[in-house]
């Protein structure tokens, strides 16, 4: 941020997805490099593209590419009418499964920001979910696992690692969903059963396109609160990214790691509580929770990746259990750069203790 209290350039294009912001600063010899370098990389990609296809299967939603244990979903784009992605089998243009084929992986960013599924269901196949493969599937509701996978589960539509060690995903509508089954609606586990839920689900919550946003939220209110189990040691990358209807989750003693965006935009917390025992926080780990006002990081944490608290310009300081700055690793900008409400530089805080309450 300049002096002045203006927005630089270089913080507007910082994005999150990535380690480091773009250089906006490259002139003359540098530009061409960068240029030549670029048309070069674009060939090489178009190559492989090109190369990778004829070991591909697409139909006019889903994309696969064969892989040494079967076949990984390298691409979805779905449609208004598809409530609900099945990762099992590859599935053809009328979505019928071609049950010799199982769906073995998913690839990054495979289905990112679709707007329309509400529900996932994983096959007893799926042994790799890469980051961010889900990533703000912005209607989710809930990821629902088979039986018989050996490597994931679900738990009130919530996807953990089948040992409970890892939380992998938690979806941004998660908390409807979690209201929707204490009030006796059953679980769905098929494509008739989906629509069944969600017609259920509708009848007694309301139609959300005609209804007052914030009228609408208010009947989910009680489920805004989410606690992890006490078997969790790490959470995965993007779990609660976008999650903003949450105000709150409860992170057990048990938990190592805190992954990159972990809790990004998380912008309902009011507080975030890190347990002592947490040793890592990842990258953008709990950047844009902007209604937070005080955080304690223990003294256990020896390492906070860049950016993990950009943007929580709702706290003037932030608390550390370390003794001093040498005591703890720390990535580029990892504090929110200022306060405009006080218009301060917001302050680490070295040898604290947590505060109570």
């Amino acid at each position: 941020m300049a002096e002045n209290g203006a927005i630089s350039n270089t913080e507007l294009l910082y994005d999150p997805l990535f380690d480091k912001k773009p250089d906006i600063k490259m002139k003359g010899k540098k530009n061409t490099i960068f240029k030549i370098i670029f048309i070069a990389v674009i060939t090489v990609f178009v190559g492989l593209s090109l190369y990778f296809s004829f070991s591909s299967i697409s139909s006019d939603e889903y994309t696969y590419k064969e892989n040494d244990t079967g076949y990984t979903l390298y691409q979805f784009v779905g449609k208004e009418e598809d409530i609900a992605l099945h990762v099992d089998y590859v599935r053809d243009e009328a979505g019928t499964a071609d049950m010799t084929k199982p769906v073995t992986a998913v690839r990054e960013f495979s289905m990112s920001c679709n707007e329309y599924v509400r529900f996932i269901f994983i096959g007893k196949d799926v042994s790799e979910l890469q980051p961010h493969c889900f990533y703000y599937t912005k209607n989710l509701m809930a990821v629902i696992v088979d039986p018989e996978n050996s490597h994931f589960t679900s738990v009130d539509g919530v996807l953990y690692s089948k040992d409970m060690k890892e939380i992998i995903l938690h979806p941004m509508r998660n908390h409807q969903y979690r209201a929707a089954l204490a009030a006796g609606i059953a679980a769905p586990s098929d494509n008739d059963t989906f629509d069944t839920f969600l017609h259920k689900f509708s009848k007694k919550y309301g139609d959300e396109a005609k209804a007052d946003a914030e009228e609408y939220e208010k009947q989910f209110s009680d489920y805004s609160f989410y606690k992890i189990p006490g078997s969790v040691t790490r959470i995965e990358d993007s779990c609660f990214s976008d999650c903003e209807a949450l105000t709150y989750v409860k992170i057990p003693s048990s938990v190592k790691e805190i992954g990159n965006l972990a809790f990004f935009k998380c912008k309902g917390f009011e507080t975030i509580s890190i347990p002592d025992g947490v040793e890592t926080i990842g990258s953008d780990g709990f950047s844009y929770c902007e209604k937070v006002t005080y955080i304690f990081v223990p003294e256990s944490v020896k390492f906070i990746g860049h950016h993990a608290f950009y943007g929580d310009l709702g706290c003037e300081k932030i608390y550390l259990g370390a003794e001093n700055e040498d005591a703890i690793e720390t990535g580029e900008r990892w504090l929110p750069k200022q306060n405009p409400r006080s218009l301060k530089d917001v302050e680490a805080v070295y040898g604290q203790e947590r505060r109570e309450g």
